[in-house]
């Protein structure tokens, strides 16, 4: 009996010795974190950032569901943005959406999946441009894709794949396969 004792005994050291080297092993393979690995600085839910031009007036302001800001590339990458962009920093003249973006550190925001913008102004030929991924450069409001595009305005709707424009000028041309649409005006 005293030698199965001793053995249970041996059992439990043995057993209690491999958890605790199994435990050890576990805990020396924590990741280590290097300091120049790129991890968000930044990190935000519903956010709002207004931006000013150098004179003091309003630009355009970014809504999103969710932020990440990468001090090191100056990436900022968001979750469900809204893109206000403000005509003499009054009036929203623009509504720009998507399901995600990425602002780059040259301001040129990368929009993709179900890309809307909203005309916000009555008298606007344009209304509604639609597109599944859209490049647009904050600063001079240009923009352009390459992806199939449909451009709708009070009485028209023009398709195609490819587009350039800008925001300002409110111009917007269809690059190729363009087919439109036109009905009279109901006055």
């Amino acid at each position: 009996m005293t030698l199965k004792r001793l053995l249970y005994v041996l059992l439990v050291v043995f057993c209690a010795w491999l958890g605790y080297y199994q435990l050890e092993q576990h805990w020396q393979k924590d990741d280590q974190v290097k300091p120049d690995d790129e991890k968000p600085v930044f990190i935000g839910n519903d956010i709002s950032n207004t931006t000013f031009d150098l004179s003091g007036i309003r630009s355009y302001q970014i809504d999103s569901d969710h932020l990440e800001y990468f001090e090191k590339s100056g990436q900022t990458d968001f979750v469900k943005p809204v893109l206000w962009v403000f005509k003499d920093g009054t009036n929203a003249e623009w509504r720009i959406s998507a399901n995600t973006a990425m602002l780059d550190n040259k301001n040129i925001l990368n929009l993709h999946g179900n890309v809307r913008m909203f005309n916000l102004l009555p008298d606007s030929d344009i209304q509604v441009i639609k597109t599944d991924n859209l490049q647009l450069n904050i600063e001079t409001q240009d923009f352009n894709t390459q992806d199939h595009v449909t451009i709708t305005g009070p009485a028209f709707q023009n398709q195609g794949d490819g587009m350039t424009g800008n925001m300002k000028r409110k111009v917007a041309k269809l690059l190729k396969n363009v087919k439109s649409r036109y009905e009279p005006n109901q006055n």
